[in-house]
């Protein structure tokens, strides 16, 4: 372990100002609610393949919707003002791609909020068609829109709601439907959890025949309880919950049940986590909560990393970096310019299909930056 103050770290990147390129998909997640604040149309559009579009929701008649007010209402700076014109988000996603051709857009359904509707209308064929119907109709409604992510957080394991042991092979015939109704020419993706238990309930080989990549969410692997641990380590390092909750791990358990590596794309986390009264800056320590406000790398860049009280470590196992407060006995789980980069190295060497990050407004540049350089991107 080596252990320096917060600021003394300087990771040399790789800058990249031209269109995004290569082998590997760098995907992020646009939040329509942080539109006030980080505009759609500031995201660094050369520096991605691909955006999901968080979120869409299930209606209570197992349709596709979205908030309207964002995507379609708004009026937002460079708009048209008359009441004709078209507006909001997805007006900004049409302007976006006018500059940037090569920027995908997917809708993506559920998050970890939203996800209760699929255990019901997954059941059945009649509620499953009603959806993909949906989801088929609003790609020709929106065709700057070129697929669907399904982020239903969790199948058979649950998540806010209750899972089922029936879901596993109900997500199956969902994606066949939804393959149906967008046809073969749109892009279908998921988004799927990275425990060992949420790996083993799903079909993945019968999953895949029908998507275009699998994005695995390889971080929250400590976000609640009060032992202080990492938040997305890329490799195992004594963890006390399960040697398997790491991204390594993860991703070998998921490529071993039958998906191509060019269809796993692996998930980083732009933000942070944190625990209140930890005794110890020992990874593994016992706090007494957690923090309330850690924020995106933008926010802990700007604020812990400044402080002179904050003390980075960093594990060479694990290969991410914390924080540690010994007078506020604050724990802080984040990532930086080295383990992204390292972890973008990870995906170039095990030739996956690319990177998929939470979310584009947590982060100032410096982490895309430093995932691209991983990954070799030009």
């Amino acid at each position: 372990m080596i252990r320096v103050t917060a600021g003394v770290w300087a990771v040399a990147l790789v800058a990249f100002s031209s269109q995004a390129s290569g082998p590997f998909k760098v995907i992020g997640y646009y939040a329509d609610w942080t539109a006030s604040r980080y505009p759609l149309a500031g995201i660094p559009a050369d520096r991605l393949t691909h955006v999901n579009y968080a979120f869409g929701k299930i209606a209570p008649d197992n349709r596709l919707t979205y908030n309207r007010a964002a995507a379609v209402e708004q009026v937002y700076a460079g708009d048209c003002a008359d009441p004709g014109c078209p507006h909001g988000l997805f007006n900004q996603i049409t302007v976006l791609k006018k500059s940037h051709p090569h920027l995908k857009f997917l809708i993506s359904v559920g998050g970890w909020t939203d996800s209760g509707p699929f255990y019901e209308m997954a059941a059945s064929d009649d509620t499953r068609r009603t959806f993909a119907q949906s989801c088929g109709d609003f790609l020709k409604t929106y065709p700057q829109f070129d697929g669907i992510d399904i982020d239903w957080e969790h199948a058979v394991v649950g998540g806010l709601q209750p899972g089922q042991p029936r879901d596993a092979q109900n997500y199956v015939l969902l994606l066949a439907s939804l393959r149906n109704a967008i046809g073969p020419g749109r892009l279908l993706t998921v988004a799927v959890p990275a425990s060992p238990r949420g790996i083993e309930v799903l079909d993945y080989a019968a999953m895949v025949t029908h998507l275009d990549w699998v994005n695995v969410m390889t971080y929250d692997f400590h976000s609640g309880g009060t032992l202080a641990g990492f938040n997305s380590a890329l490799y195992n390092h004594d963890d006390p919950s399960s040697p398997k909750r790491n991204t390594h791990d993860a991703a070998q358990a998921i490529l071993a049940k039958g998906v191509p590596r060019t269809k796993l794309v692996v998930g980083v986390p732009f933000y942070g986590r944190g625990w209140t009264g930890v005794e110890s800056s020992a990874v593994w320590s016992q706090g007494t909560g957690r923090m309330q406000q850690v924020g995106g790398y933008a926010a802990i860049a700007s604020t812990f990393l400044k402080s002179p009280g904050y003390a980075r470590s960093w594990d060479d196992v694990a290969k991410v970096p914390w924080l540690y407060n010994a007078e506020r006995k604050e724990w802080i789980t984040y990532e930086d310019p080295q383990s992204m980069r390292i972890k973008g190295e990870y995906v170039a060497k095990e030739g996956l299909g690319g990177a998929m990050f939470w979310e584009l407004s947590n982060d100032d540049g410096t982490l895309l930056d430093a995932l691209r350089a991983g990954l070799g991107t030009k």
